[in-house]
């Protein structure tokens, strides 16, 4: 096998195509939009047929990777793009990958997940609920002191420039409790994945993530046919509201912060 850096967009789409849900994410990133902050290594057979993608994202405040294609391939390309990835990164690391990982990074704090995905012919819409609003650069303190109850968040207030979050206030003129957003959109690739989705504790069981996450389906459906999100495996609350806008579940994965294991903790 021989392993390179890919910049070829075609040939990227082509094969994260072949399973266009569990690349959601992926080829979203393919877009403009997104495309300058990926590098993608790909590793390549004796016949020169790429059979495997790693992305490694910088749009973020973390650098994240993502993985796709035969798990055989992964160890070979890990082992030839090391001097290139950083010593600490946030990932998306499928459950069949994450031997060739362990290898080499600390995986201990990687949770699993729920990759669920949405077609526009399932989509059922509603009309939107008054208490949504579009949020705005405005909104900013607010947004991020709700995500505050969820550290995990991958919010950026670039974001914001997309048009797609939706919030909801505990009053007129009030702070923020519910919010829904996107990831990544291309209009372009036809797909979407959405997330940042957040209730305040304090309001939980009104039902208020589903009003914003109609709202911002309603608006993203007119754009691309296809939408992803992730879901940890055990909040089973998310993952049935989830169910009741009929995503279904592709592909079981773990996500999280990984470290070199050569690291000492004074690193």
């Amino acid at each position: 096998m021989t392993v390179r850096q890919i910049d070829d967009r075609d040939l990227l789409s082509a094969f994260l195509s072949t399973d266009r849900a569990a690349c959601a994410y992926q080829i979203g990133d393919l877009d403009d939009s997104y495309f300058p902050w990926c590098t993608w290594w790909g590793a390549f057979d004796e016949q020169d047929q790429l059979r495997f993608v790693y992305l490694h994202y910088i749009g973020l405040s973390i650098p994240v990777a993502l993985t796709f294609g035969d798990p055989d391939y992964l160890p070979g390309l890990l082992d030839g793009i090391q001097a290139e990835l950083p010593h600490r990164f946030y990932c998306h690391i499928w459950e069949e990958h994450l031997p060739a990982f362990r290898a080499w990074f600390e995986t201990e704090s990687l949770r699993p997940m729920l990759r669920m995905v949405l077609s526009r012919d399932d989509f059922d819409p509603k009309a939107d609920d008054p208490d949504v609003t579009r949020l705005g650069h405005r909104d900013t303190a607010q947004i991020v002191s709700l995500y505050d109850h969820y550290p995990d968040n991958f919010f950026e207030p670039y974001q914001l420039e997309s048009g797609l979050y939706f919030g909801i206030t505990d009053r007129p003129g009030g702070e923020i409790v519910s919010i829904a957003g996107i990831h990544v959109l291309s209009e372009e690739y036809d797909i979407a994945a959405i997330g940042n989705l957040v209730t305040h504790p304090d309001h939980r069981g009104k039902q208020l993530a589903s009003k914003v996450t109609q709202r911002l389906l309603n608006e993203v459906f007119e754009r691309v046919s296809l939408v992803a999100l992730n879901v940890a495996e055990d909040n089973l609350p998310a993952v049935r509201t989830y169910e009741k806008f009929n995503f279904r579940r592709n592909h079981r994965y773990f996500e999280g912060m990984v470290r070199r294991a050569m690291l000492t903790e004074t690193e």
